[in-house]
């Protein structure tokens, strides 16, 4: 049997698998069979392009193909072995039991398990490269892939190779419902590398290894970084997110930080860190980084430490296109299932458990946060808890409550309520007119709140005491 129908016998099995249908692909073109090759490339979608725009070595895919048609010829093996036992036992019933009518027709199939996992290619030292140098001049991304197989994670970031930074660092994101999961504790995947010349190697880490049968490099020296790079990009989204709604509603940038995070009414930003007062100058032009003036005196040395000593690995890169996160800030508040997320396009930062209103009092539509208050009402044990963000013109509000038993039903008037600790990491994780969408099944199960909550330092009076809030709690 030749390779291609060993190979076609493979997909026909694991008809996702893009690898091997780009392999098909590349047999049926060597034997001239155009149309063929190219309904398999098609198939393969990013992979083929991947593999055959970018200077990927040859062996890294004919290593992939010799283990596939390795696990068919082994299949085949199986399948005649079988076969010929079903032979010799029904010529022997044949034998021994004349009378009994053998049946019409063999088996039409005879189920043999799948083989195991896929064996990755190995990469010697030479060819992995420095390994000191990755660790400290790479930079990070996020994918989401199903079972994080090689073909699909890297094939996306191998169609420009030329654009590639000499080292990158890939972790990987859970899939949730339609959304990927994003974590300060994202498993490390993969580092892809590329020499002057544009070749192109493939460093397997251990965040893989239940599913490589190769020997994955230790992860540890890049898992600090790796949480760093994540905890900025979400700084980067929030601080972005401020920046951009005040644009909106003053016609012009912010010159400074602490005009982010004046008292109520005009505190679009909760608070400042550390990272925010040296990404500010970065997303708004300036050149120096300004330490706000409202800032603690550990906070504001703490920028300076940050924009004196450099950025953590993989964060240098900014303002060069490297932000993760390329869509808004949103809360998404799902009905039925009684969650409350924080979203950018397709990545899920956060999701809550909250409590709703009964017999749907919790409106379905748009609104946007347009009041952020601490202690509404003048007290943090209050109806409302010590946070609440008003939705909109409108009576509705996401806030604390005493009442902790209601959150997951439907017992409210129509208000949004969340436990202490979760609402107080909304209120700085949302700037005032962030947009929120109250919808129904638009949210998975799952909760996705992290140990270390995302917190800013506040800086200015944001409560509002000459005002006694009425929401439909």
């Amino acid at each position: 049997m030749n390779n291609s129908l060993y190979l076609k016998r493979y997909v026909e099995t694991h008809p996702d698998n893009k690898m091997a249908w780009y392999l098909l692909g590349k047999d049926y073109a060597a034997n001239g069979e155009i149309g063929k090759a190219n309904y398999c490339f098609n198939r393969a979608g990013e992979v083929y392009e991947a593999f055959e725009l970018s200077k990927v070595p040859s062996h890294i895919w004919e290593n992939y193909e010799s283990r596939l048609l390795e696990i068919e010829r082994e299949r085949d093996k199986r399948g005649r072995r079988i076969r010929r036992v079903l032979f010799v036992l029904v010529m022997m019933l044949l034998v021994l039991l004349p009378s009994v009518h053998a049946p019409d027709k063999s088996p039409a199939h005879i189920a043999s398990s799948h083989p195991g996992d896929i064996q990755w290619p190995e990469f010697s030292e030479a060819e992995v490269g420095d390994k000191a140098d990755a660790k400290t001049n790479s930079l990070f991304t996020a994918v989401a892939a199903r079972n994080h197989k090689w073909p699909d994670v890297v094939a996306r970031f191998l169609t420009v190779p030329d654009r590639l930074p000499s080292s990158t660092i890939i972790l990987g994101m859970e899939r949730a419902g339609k959304f990927d999961v994003w974590s300060d504790q994202m498993p490390v995947l993969y580092g892809i590398h590329r020499n002057t010349a544009g070749a192109v190697t493939i460093e397997p880490f251990k965040g893989v290894q239940d599913e490589c049968s190769c020997s994955p490099q230790d992860d540890k020296p890049l898992k600090g970084a790796a949480e760093k790079w994540a905890n900025f990009q979400v700084q980067y989204a929030v601080l972005s997110e401020a920046i951009k709604q005040f644009r909106e509603h003053n016609s012009r940038l912010p010159n400074h930080l602490d005009e982010l995070t004046r008292p109520f009414p005009n505190n679009w930003l909760s608070g400042q860190s550390a990272e925010m007062n040296w990404l500010f100058p970065v997303l708004t032009g300036r050149e120096k980084a300004v330490v706000g003036k409202g800032a603690s005196e550990s906070n504001r040395s703490q920028a300076e430490e940050l924009v004196t000593e450099s950025l953590p690995s993989g964060l240098g890169a900014f303002p060069d296109g490297q932000a993760f996160f390329k869509q808004p800030l949103e809360v998404i508040i799902d009905r039925k299932n009684h969650r409350l997320a924080v979203v950018s396009g397709s990545i899920l930062l956060r999701n809550y458990e909250v409590g709703l209103g009964r017999d749907n009092k919790t409106p379905l539509g748009r609104f946007q946060i347009s009041d952020k208050v601490i202690n509404p009402n003048g007290s943090a044990t209050g109806t409302y808890g010590s946070r609440g963000m008003q939705l909109s013109d409108t009576n509705y509000a996401i806030h604390g409550t005493q009442d902790i038993k209601s959150i997951g039903g439907n017992e409210s008037e129509g208000c949004i309520r969340m436990h202490k600790r979760d609402v107080e990491e909304l209120f700085d994780l949302v700037p005032m007119g962030t947009q929120v969408r109250i919808g129904e099944g638009v949210l998975p199960a799952g909760l996705v709140v992290p140990k270390e909550r995302f917190s800013l330092i506040h800086a200015a009076e944001q409560s509002n005491p000459r005002k006694e809030y009425n929401w439909l709690d």
